[in-house]
């Protein structure tokens, strides 16, 4: 078997937690009691009531959306994948999830997984609790590359799937792809019946898989219930799970107090004040999202590199995560939790260093020796975006550019960027992989906000996808940012912020995932 393994994510409470334990998410009962720390012993049954920030907006289609909601919801927990992250993994290796086993040939383009041959779709019209077979992940990834999705660029390389009997399927690519495996994980590419792909029934409003829960209830903007699956080919302790649409501090907050909520995430301010060191809840810290600063290269006078080199040495990055995130990392465009090859703290500060004077200098050099006036979109997932707005409009001022800031809700944000209808802007990127990143900037990506057109970097994703020794493919992605920083300078990601997720203590063996990786509920249980 061929694996290929992730750097360790720094989930830094282990330690600390007071009922839920750090250990292996196995199917076996009695090792994952051994997990579950000073609680109590695993147990079947209970209700666990998380936090859901948001609703899905666009339906349930996974061939459709990329909704980070949906895939909250539903990936993992009602719908399965060939492969799964290793939470519990020394290096965070990828593990099998339907499949048990793979190879990858040695020109890295055929891809052979077998198969678990005891799973079955739950027990819903008109699938109606048939065997899983081969056949679903061949529909499964012809109607992702026939598809519209924003993620069907995933899919991209592979060239045919085929299925060898019931349990076995082997993907043909048209050229090597070191991410393939990857994104086999990634909590986008769940499996989908064929009647699903075909249109026997709606993916859009029903949902059908083979994961450890099905879906009971949903109220629109209010409430989703998940129930165990009976059929589950694995074990799941929980026998329900309610999500809640809730995303108001003070709201959280007094729901976890009250009890009313058993899981949700805070700010940090929250978290340290609230819920630290009290035997009631357990505190996790967990890198997670990065900041995204783009810069419109298609308006004036944003085409000018010189322009664009200036508005990013003028912002005090590190500054803004400390004094707003709390815990974070400084960061290029790589996760440092995810890949060896994120730039460095040294290596950060001389390709963007903060320098005010030299960003004056810059604009002086451009045509701009006073500055000039513009706009900031900020796209608002909490208070925390609108108060990096507001900083990133201080810092500018200091060299003479005034910004006038423009908050927008998330879904009406993301719209005006792919359209590049703002100066410049700011949101949140969960993207997760290297090349899952990068990609992002290819001329024409869905998600290439700043408009970037440039051939050297189209040639460098190329490479970077196409090269299969490791070492080698960090360091083209350490020289990719390197040139992004210096020679394109118009989208960035300079910040990774910490989320901070409460727990009551009566949730044993909680842990995070740095995907949304819904069967880590399956391992859960709650002491009552």
């Amino acid at each position: 078997m061929s694996k290929r393994t992730l750097p360790r994510l720094t989930t830094l409470a282990c330690a600390a937690l007071l009922v839920a334990g750090c250990g292996s998410g196995s199917d076996s009962g009695d090792d994952a009691a051994a997990a579950g720390g000073a609680g109590c012993e695993a147990q079947q049954g209970g209700t666990l009531t998380v936090q859901q920030p948001f609703e899905p907006g666009r339906g349930l289609n996974f061939l459709v959306t990329d909704d980070p909601s949906l895939m909250q919801i539903m990936s993992g927990t009602v719908y399965s994948k060939l492969l799964e992250v290793d939470p519990e993994s020394e290096e965070y290796a990828l593990t099998g999830d339907l499949a048990t086993e793979w190879e990858v040939s040695e020109d890295g383009l055929t891809y052979t997984f077998q198969l678990r041959d005891d799973v079955v779709w739950q027990d819903i019209a008109p699938v109606s609790g048939r065997p899983f077979t081969a056949d679903d992940v061949v529909a499964t990834f012809e109607g992702l590359k026939a598809s519209q999705s924003p993620h069907k660029w995933m899919a991209e390389p592979i060239a045919s799937v085929t299925a060898e009997g019931d349990s076995t399927v082997v993907f043909q690519l048209s050229q090597p792809y070191a991410p393939f495996l990857d994104y086999m994980a990634h909590h986008f590419n769940v499996i989908l019946p064929r009647e699903g792909v075909e249109g026997q029934f709606d993916m859009g409003t029903t949902a059908i898989g083979t994961g450890p829960y099905m879906v009971a209830e949903h109220t629109p903007d209010v409430e989703w219930v998940l129930e165990r699956n009976p059929d589950y080919f694995g074990e799941a302790f929980l026998d329900e799970i309610r999500l809640p649409v809730i995303s108001d501090t003070a709201a959280v907050t007094a729901a976890l107090r009250s009890g009313r909520l058993d899981i949700a995430t805070v700010p940090f301010d929250v978290a340290e004040n609230t819920f630290a060191d009290t035997p009631d809840f357990q505190l996790i810290e967990q890198p997670s999202n990065l900041v995204s600063f783009d810069i419109n290269t298609t308006a004036e006078p944003f085409t000018d590199v010189r322009v664009r080199r200036a508005i990013a040495m003028a912002i005090d990055w590190e500054g803004m995560g400390e004094s707003i995130r709390g815990r974070y990392n400084a960061t290029s465009l790589l996760r440092p939790d995810i890949s060896p090859a994120a730039l460095t703290e040294e290596e950060l500060a001389e390709v963007r260093p903060y320098d005010p004077e030299q960003a004056r200098e810059l604009l002086a050099e451009a045509g701009y020796p006073d500055g000039f006036s513009t706009t900031l979109l900020v796209q608002q997932l909490s208070e925390s975006d609108v108060r990096e707005g507001e900083w990133i409009v201080a810092d500018l001022a200091e060299v003479g550019i005034e910004v006038e800031i423009q908050i927008q809700d998330p879904a009406t944000a993301v719209g005006r960027r792919r359209e590049q209808q703002y100066d410049l802007s700011k949101a949140a990127r969960s993207v997760i992989f290297p090349d899952q990143t990068i990609q992002d900037y290819r001329t024409g990506s869905r998600e290439n906000y700043a408009a970037i057109s440039d051939p050297e970097v189209d040639r460098m994703i190329a490479e970077s996808r196409a090269e299969l020794d490791e070492e080698a493919r960090n360091e083209m992605y350490r020289e990719f940012q390197r040139y992004m920083e210096t020679e394109v300078a118009a989208s960035f990601l300079p910040v990774q912020y910490y989320q901070f997720w409460v727990a009551s203590s009566r949730v044993a063996n909680y842990q995070q995932s740095p995907i949304y990786q819904g069967s880590l509920y399956a391992d859960m249980w709650v002491c009552e």
